[in-house]
């Protein structure tokens, strides 16, 4: 008699495929996404952040941002030479979050789903790019003109809640829709 193996591995593909995502199982998988990974920050890790007479005559991103936000009171700059060091105040601090992966980074706000707009169907690998509106609770540093010019994503970001629509991959794995980080 011969056994063939075939239809036993179609079985077993069967099984682990992917279903067709819905609002429901897509809306759960990315409001538990965001709500560990929300955060729009905006890659300042290391502190404090040293600006010498080389980043201001560059224009560097740090020699624009940080004395905007010394001026809004997140960071407080310490001169020395040519060089200023800025640290986080008290009240910038509470914008410096620690993040899943260990390290803290300053955040701007927290992004939460408004609603899921479309997903494409699953591909080989199981996986879906979904596409969604937000909301955000916006740092109240975002709403400063100087803060939004330094910061011109985060202002995108910060103005375009409601109808701005960001996507995500989801990926079919252990019986539920999981973020593809």
């Amino acid at each position: 008699m011969k056994l063939t193996l075939l239809p036993l591995l179609c079985l077993a593909c069967a099984a682990h495929a992917a279903p067709a995502p819905n609002q429901l199982t897509i809306s759960g998988a990315l409001q538990h996404y965001l709500a560990e990974r929300g955060d729009l920050c905006v890659g300042k890790f290391d502190w404090p952040i040293a600006v010498g007479a080389q980043d201001r005559d560059a224009g560097s991103r740090d020699a624009l941002q940080m004395p905007v936000l010394e001026k809004l009171g997140m960071v407080v700059g310490e001169r020395d030479g040519e060089t200023t060091r800025y640290a986080l105040s008290e009240a910038g601090k509470k914008f410096y979050i620690k993040r899943r992966e260990g390290k803290a980074d300053f955040c701007a706000g927290k992004i939460k789903l408004k609603k899921v707009v479309r997903w494409t169907p699953p591909d080989a690998a199981g996986e879906t790019t979904v596409s969604y509106t937000y909301t955000i609770a916006a740092a109240p540093w975002t709403r400063d003109s100087a803060a939004q010019q330094v910061f011109p994503m985060v202002d995108r970001v910060v103005k375009g809640q409601g109808s701005l629509q960001l996507t995500q991959r989801l990926k079919w794995l252990h019986r539920r829709w999981v973020a593809v980080l």
